[in-house]
């Protein structure tokens, strides 16, 4: 432990978004180097969790447009290649946009943040027709049109095209939830409905069970300050922590073996909203086992959501250190 995380200046805990990815690095150098059927068996050979980490990472480089427009003129029959074109259009126009609410985004922002969607469709309707089978394409394109305000219709319409090809794909799952959030243009209604609606269709063990307490930290960012009393309740626990079984397969007996044995895909997802909507329901034991799992390493989503005071908001770690002593979790 450092002196300035025993006297409370820095905390014990270390942000790591994932942005910087040995596997995502290596996958510039080689767009880098024009290896490109190398890249496209890369990401054909992941699963369909992984490619959306090793996408996302990718389009978060600021040479990825370039890097996959070069890509996409090499080689026009590439589906690959137009979804990680239109990815990192989409991702560098949020980039220009940043994640504030609409109301907080400089003015300036605003153009290169919808060209950049807009000019996304185009590559990312090629990559749909190269290649019928994949649902990339359909999910990234679920992605550019809740953040244009899209119909209810036309996103419920993406998101059938993309599951009508993989019923189970996470990616057009995580991105409709997203859809269906109140701050994006849904409501809490529609948004639990979509969650539960989609847990109850995924087998044991798939990701898709973590919409469950994803809905519920989102529910917890929009209560602010009251989010503890609304959502530690009997319901709310039997449901975040049936969720988080039949994500791991397990029973809470057989919790802490499953945790030891997680690891690739969205783990670091599912771990992080699934131990702050277990600590926010009261279903602390659960929350323990998760801390400890998560072996001081978080992402900022959803800690920063339940954050409190300036310090934590500048670094949701500071989050995770006081949840852990709240609940008697050894800070690492």
């Amino acid at each position: 432990m450092s002196f300035l995380a025993s006297i409370g200046l820095k905390p014990h805990a270390v942000v790591n978004d994932k942005a910087a990815m040995h596997s995502v690095r290596r996958l510039v150098q080689k767009l880098i180097q024009r290896e490109y059927q190398e890249v496209g068996t890369i990401l054909a050979n992941a699963g369909d969790e992984s490619r959306e980490r090793l996408i996302y990472g990718f389009a978060t480089d600021e040479r990825s447009v370039p890097l996959a427009a070069a890509w996409a003129v090499t080689m026009p029959r590439s589906s690959v290649a137009h979804t990680l074109l239109g990815a990192s259009l989409i991702v560098t126009g949020w980039k220009a946009r940043g994640n504030s609410y609409a109301d907080d985004v400089d003015a300036g922002a605003w153009q290169p943040f919808l060209e950049g969607l807009e000019n996304a469709e185009q590559p990312l309707h090629m990559a749909a027709n190269l290649d019928p089978a994949s649902a990339d394409p359909w999910a990234w394109l679920i992605h550019a049109a809740f953040a244009q305000d899209a119909a209810r219709a036309e996103l419920k319409r993406l998101f059938a095209e993309a599951t009508s090809r993989t019923p189970l794909h996470w990616p057009s799952h995580y991105k409709y939830f997203n859809a269906t959030t109140q701050k994006w243009g849904g409501s809490h209604e529609e948004m639990f409905a979509f969650a539960h609606a989609s847990a109850r269709s995924a087998p044991r063990a798939s990701v898709i069970h973590c919409l469950v307490p994803a809905a519920y930290n989102d529910y917890a960012l929009a209560l602010g300050r009251r989010s503890h009393e609304r959502i530690r309740t009997k319901k709310s626990a039997a449901e975040i922590c049936g969720a988080l079984y039949a994500w791991l397969n397990t029973d809470a007996a057989g919790l802490d073996r499953r945790l030891e044995r997680l690891s690739g895909g969205f783990s670091s997802y599912g771990l992080n909203h699934f131990a702050v909507a277990c600590y926010l329901c009261g279903a602390h034991a659960d929350a323990k086992a998760l801390l400890q799992a998560l072996h001081g390493e978080i992402e900022s989503t959803p800690w920063v959501w339940i954050a409190s005071g300036l310090r934590e908001r500048t670094d949701p770690a500071f989050v995770h250190d006081r949840v852990c002593r709240e609940l008697g979790v050894a800070e690492r």
